[in-house]
């Protein structure tokens, strides 16, 4: 028995096929009364002509399997970075220096220049909220501090929570290396603390620009991406935070994901300009092949949510579906004879997956054959 995943789809009911047969044959008739004027007006036939009616459509057939149906849920989103950060001077003077949108930025990389002055981003979770010297206090600041020195090549010892002999000389190496002046202390205005590398994304102000302390300098990003989507209210029971999706990218890849967050339902104006508005849902989904989604950010993509499993039901290739209506299918069997008429039989259908349509009817058994076109 295979295993399918399918979007859901409401069951729609048996349809007659009276009235289709009535309209074929309205049609046919009034061809004929057509092409009797045509042979009669203009047209002479003489044997060994080729015929110039269009070749029949070409068709396969295949077989209704049994198997197991999982419903999907399909859901537009959007690749976004996981997180902004506004980036503000801790000096006040003129900037002489900013990054370039694009440019990353990890530890030890300048940050900013103020009155020529670098701002040097440092990796870490602590707050700078103190000046470091020698008289300071012991803190996690401090050990946050030195690890960094040691990841910049300027600190050999075991990083702690004391500010040593062995930090002042450290912090002198790499204020040589900067071409600052070698004091063995540091101002919390001359770093910046982050958790992750920084990705400039939209600079706000200039070279040359006057500034305040806490004036706004450029926005950065993570470099991070996830994919954000909004689910319906009624599918809210498809989204749980760790359930695993599918992202189906403009790449024409997919690739796996995980929920990370459900967040409270919000109110959402229709993408339609009427001026309603829905409930939906929040959803954020985190990608484990970064490389996957690289350079796709903004991109649009489709998710695919697994919903529940149905056992023991029917599934033809979706090619298989005749409509019969808006609402109505069927399929066809094949003919025994070419000059035989069509034989369609009503089906109520219900999930689709990848490629495949659950379907049943009085009729509808494992095993039978149904036409397709042909590939």
């Amino acid at each position: 028995m295979n295993d399918i995943s399918a979007e859901n789809a409401a069951p729609v009911p048996n349809a007659p096929l009276t009235a289709r047969r009535g309209k074929r044959r309205w049609g046919i008739a009034t061809a004929g009364v057509a092409l009797a004027a045509l042979v009669s007006g203009f047209a002479v036939w003489a044997p060994g002509e080729e015929d110039q009616s269009p070749p029949p459509l070409a068709v396969s057939t295949a077989e209704v399997t049994a198997g197991s149906v999982a419903s999907e849920t399909k859901v537009a989103g959007t690749v976004q970075y996981a997180s902004t950060v506004p980036i503000t001077s801790g000096l006040a003077g003129v900037v002489t220096e900013l990054p370039a949108p694009g440019t990353t930025l990890g530890t030890g990389s300048v940050a900013y220049r103020v009155d020529t002055r670098p701002v040097i981003m440092l990796s870490g979770t602590v707050p700078a909220w103190r000046d470091f010297s020698s008289d300071m206090t012991d803190g996690e600041d401090v050990r946050q501090l030195e690890q960094n020195l040691r990841a910049l090549g300027v600190f050999s010892g075991e990083p702690d929570n004391r500010f040593t002999w062995d930090t002042t000389v450290a912090l002198r190496a790499w204020q040589k290396s900067l071409g600052v002046e070698r004091t063995g202390t540091l101002e919390r205005s001359m770093i910046l603390i982050s958790d992750q590398e920084l990705r400039v994304d939209t600079v706000e102000s200039r070279v040359g620009a006057q500034v305040d302390a806490g004036s706004s300098l450029y926005r950065a990003t993570s470099r991070q991406l996830v994919v954000e989507v909004s689910v319906k209210s009624s599918d809210r029971q498809v989204a749980a935070v760790g359930g695993a999706v599918t992202v189906a990218l403009p790449t024409g890849v997919s690739a796996d994901g995980i929920i990370e967050s459900v967040a409270a339902p919000v109110n959402k104006p229709d993408a339609d300009g009427s001026g309603s508005s829905s409930i939906v849902v929040p959803v954020r989904i985190t990608v484990a092949d970064q490389a996957a989604v690289a350079d796709l950010a903004l991109s649009g993509v489709t998710v695919s949510f697994a919903g529940a499993v149905r056992d023991d039901v029917l599934t033809v290739p979706v090619d298989a579906l005749v409509p019969i209506s808006d609402t109505e299918f069927a399929v066809e069997v094949p003919r025994k004879k070419p000059e035989a008429e069509r034989t369609l039989i009503p089906v109520t259908v219900g999930a689709f997956a990848s490629g495949l349509v659950e379907i049943s009817g009085p009729k509808i058994v494992a095993g039978l054959s149904v036409v397709v076109p042909a590939r």
